[in-house]
């Protein structure tokens, strides 16, 4: 069986982001805790951004956790947005792999509306579909070629995008799934380096 969805949520982000995180898709609906990004409770996302801003999340449903969620990446000056504006999901799963871009989000007016943005992470790229994959192919709509290099992560490389120079870096998932490749200090680690550039 497949469906064909619409993302849930606008992208959101103060004006003063410095870093722009990006993901595929959500979940499917009953894998969610609250309404906003990283909705599954399983996910590592909020929780390694919690530990970086040193602010313990005191929610974990409801209004209050989005509004909690959102204060956090108000404070690490994070704007967050997936790739995936409409999918196509095969067999109600919540797996990357089972998902199929119809249409992406618009990421070059999101950096247009962030003139502080210096750095775009991707928090996927493994499989035939990724983060990272989803925005070379959103690349190539708007005419736009690049690649990244083949190196262990964090995958670096930067790209000129409207005139400005941006950082490009693919960290491992914050997801369960992937905590057999990597430890949660090594994970917080590598995110907290990349987020705290310039602002410790």
């Amino acid at each position: 069986m497949e469906t064909i969805e619409q993302h849930p949520w606008n992208w959101y982000g103060a004006e003063d982001s410095k870093t722009l995180i990006i993901g595929t898709f959500p979940p499917t609906k009953r894998n969610w805790s609250f309404d906003f990004f990283y909705p599954n409770k399983r996910n590592f996302f909020w929780k390694l951004l919690s530990v970086i801003a040193g602010k313990e999340l005191l929610h974990s449903t409801g209004a209050e956790a989005v509004t909690e969620r959102k204060a956090l990446l108000d404070q690490l000056k994070i704007t967050i947005t997936d790739m995936g504006k409409t999918i196509n999901r095969k067999d109600n799963n919540s797996l990357d792999e089972n998902l199929e871009a119809l249409a992406y989000m618009d990421i070059l007016h999101i950096i247009d509306t962030r003139p502080s943005l210096q750095k775009i992470i991707f928090t996927s790229s493994s499989g035939k579909v990724s983060a990272a994959k989803w925005f070379l192919n959103y690349l190539e709509t708007k005419g736009i070629k690049h690649k990244f290099p083949k190196m262990p992560k964090p995958v670096k490389s930067s790209l000129n995008m409207n005139g400005r120079e941006l950082e490009l870096v693919i960290l491992f998932s914050p997801s369960a799934r992937a905590a057999n490749r990597i430890s949660f200090e090594q994970l917080t680690a590598l995110y907290r380096d990349e987020l705290l550039y310039g602002n410790p």
